[in-house]
């Protein structure tokens, strides 16, 4: 790995820089620039993005639960009216929620969108 550059810019410059930039990233558009002919070819980077990483998680969580089945189960169980109210089936159900409100909110930060 190289040594890093580090430069001060301050928004404007830095707005003109990626608009000239257009679609490549900032870095390569500054080191062409700077170096013309003289720059080589980069090995694009393997290492997932964070987020790509986190999505796999949450796919492996789901892929790995019954919760899809469990819950269409007992979805249709309310529907026809024989879902019973025991203890255990209240517990169940809030269970479930939860994670179904862990895997929102992973899921929200893993794409980087904003909760409604």
């Amino acid at each position: 790995m190289g040594t890093r550059l580090t430069i001060r810019l301050d928004d404007t410059e830095r707005t003109v820089l990626e608009r000239r930039a257009g679609n490549r990233p900032l870095a390569a558009y500054a080191r062409e620039k700077l170096l013309g002919n003289d720059t080589r070819k980069r090995a694009p980077s393997r290492r997932p993005k964070a987020d790509t990483v986190m999505l796999a998680h949450i796919l492996a969580a789901l892929g790995s639960s019954d919760l899809p089945s469990n819950m269409r189960e007992i979805a249709e169980a309310a529907r026809i009216g024989a879902l019973p109210e025991s203890e255990d089936v209240l517990l169940n159900l809030r269970a479930a929620c939860l994670a179904i409100e862990k895997m929102r909110f992973d899921l929200i930060k893993a794409l980087d969108v904003k909760p409604e």
